[in-house]
């Protein structure tokens, strides 16, 4: 309709204006991706060309798959109980419907255009990444950071190393498409491969794996596969070996410790417990403590009371101790002495190992875990795996049809409650891995339904020669069995646009020349 006014591509630029918008807003901005979300909605309604929307959306296949994916959610609430929560389930899921719709019904015809919305991500991606790091290392807010979620101001570190993994991918893509200056996207590659090791995202590490791994056997497959064998090889052991250091047991003999120090300089006792070990050092944590001397010294050296709860809401007591065994000093006066201001800061943040950044700190954490069972609140990897048991067992009692749409959290609240968990009830959460959730909400069937809708993505995506439609749902494929991916509005709407603009097939998969 306003092509008569404003020249015959004015509906079409303002289509790829508001899916830029969404693309640009999916890391950053909720409100963003909202408000474009609408834009593009009501630019349909007014261009009005319903007939030939409809045709393109019956005409996608892929796009039927995912429009029966939510409708299994509408279909769900004929056995849930729950419906405040259910149609809270359905508002957050709505971008997975409408933003698939509105690319289907209105396909992109020029590769220049899904260029613009690919760069549009790109550049939010950077730009935020930029601003984490910089605000994380206080040079906007002052104050020294010291948890490495905080380097995710805008949404969660998780989605957002998931987020950063694509758009490595979309770099790689315009490196091997672009016929332009392609330095500008090496350096993005190399700035967000930095970012994302420093940022301790384990998702994320392994995203960004997937994506080179990707990228080297589409790149190395036909020429060069000694290359690709080789550093298949070469992986294989490396990740073997860090398997087997992360699993190995350590196994304390007291027999070691038969004439161990009693006493600490200033001639008071120090206790000796046996149990909890130390992944840096691999000796028992709570070896040569002396609490009488650490209560004394403490507020010295912070205004946390010593019997209180650090910044991640752990004993700052424990916290101390355990970063005093990663430094492999004794708990007494003289090893409190020893600490920098900035382990102290850290230590009231819940740092509890002097590796306080880098790939080790998160390697040493998952390790600690491994081989300190006992309690699992506050341990990402323990909270995850009584996850997984409470929603393994959800599923084996409703493995037909699932509880419902709305049910999936009270069916966990009361298996937690059969079980006598130890999670606190602040802990008892869903499953964290979004096949489960399926599985629950839906049954076998719902669960068979949705591996075929990701099953015939990659397919479709792979057969097309679309690598970036292959990298992003191998992406999600992965990050299902660590997350919720979709349970959010930014996963759903990282989902929901993807899945969209790689639901057809491309105009060209040409040379590109990247105009912004």
């Amino acid at each position: 309709m306003l092509n008569r006014f404003f020249g015959n591509n004015f509906h079409t630029h303002l289509h790829i204006f508001g899916l830029c918008c969404v693309a640009a807003g999916v890391p950053f901005n909720k409100i963003m991706m909202s408000l474009a979300m609408m834009l593009i909605v009501v630019n349909l309604f007014i261009e009005g060309e319903f007939k030939l929307y409809f045709q393109h959306l019956k005409s996608n296949k892929i796009y039927l798959l995912v429009l029966g994916f939510f409708l299994l959610h509408v279909i769900a609430l004929l056995w849930t109980s729950n419906f405040d929560f259910a149609l809270h389930d359905l508002k957050v899921k709505l971008p997975l419907l409408v933003i698939p719709t509105i690319i289907a019904a209105k396909p992109i015809t020029k590769t220049n255009y899904i260029n613009l919305i690919l760069a549009s991500i790109l550049l939010s991606t950077v730009t935020l990444s930029l601003i984490n790091f910089f605000s994380y290392h206080t040079f906007f807010s002052g104050e020294t950071q010291f948890n490495f979620r905080e380097m995710s101001l805008f949404t969660s570190h998780i989605r957002f190393g998931i987020i950063i993994s694509l758009v490595v991918g979309i770099a790689l893509h315009f490196i091997r498409k672009s016929t332009g200056n392609k330095l500008a996207f090496i350096l993005v590659i190399i700035w967000l491969t930095f970012y994302t090791i420093y940022s301790q995202v384990i998702s994320g590490w392994i995203s960004l794996l997937l994506v080179f791994s990707i990228y080297g056997i589409y790149v190395l497959r036909r020429k060069y596969k000694w290359i690709l064998l080789t550093s298949f090889g070469l992986f294989s052991v490396l990740f073997i070996f860090l398997l087997s250091w992360l699993f190995s047991p350590v196994i304390i003999n007291k027999d070691n410790y038969a004439d161990i120090e009693k006493y600490t300089a200033e001639g008071n006792q120090y206790s000796h417990v046996f149990g909890v070990v130390d992944p840096e050092t691999e000796k028992p944590i709570h070896l040569y403590v002396c609490s009488k001397e650490l209560k004394r010294e403490w507020p010295k050296r912070s205004n946390f009371p010593i019997d209180s709860l650090d910044n991640k809401g752990q004993s700052i007591y424990e916290t101390l101790i355990r970063f005093l065994a990663s430094k492999n000093v004794k708990k007494d006066a003289v090893g409190l002495s020893r600490l920098s201001h900035d382990e102290i800061i850290g230590i009231e943040n819940g740092v509890t190992s002097a590796v306080m950044n880098g790939v080790m700190e998160r390697l040493y954490g998952i390790k600690y875990q491994l081989i300190n069972k006992s309690n699992p609140n506050n341990h990402s990897l323990l909270q995850r795996l009584e996850y997984w048991k409470t929603a393994l067992e959800i599923a084996n009692k409703n493995i037909l049809i699932g509880v419902g749409t709305g049910d999936v959290q009270d069916a966990f609240n009361s298996q937690y409650e059969r079980n006598e968990s130890l999670l606190n009830l602040d802990k008892r959460r869903r499953a964290h891995n979004y096949y489960l959730t399926v599985q629950i909400t839906f049954g076998i069937v719902g669960l068979l339904y949705f591996l075929l809708l990701l099953f015939n993505f990659v397919r479709f995506n792979y057969r097309e020669n679309q690598m970036i439609g292959v990298i992003f749902i191998l992406i999600i494929i992965v990050s299902f069995f660590l997350e919720d991916t979709i349970e959010t509005q930014t996963g759903v709407t990282f989902f929901g646009l993807f899945y969209g603009l790689f639901s057809f097939k491309h105009p060209s998969n040409n040379d590109i020349k990247l105009e912004l």
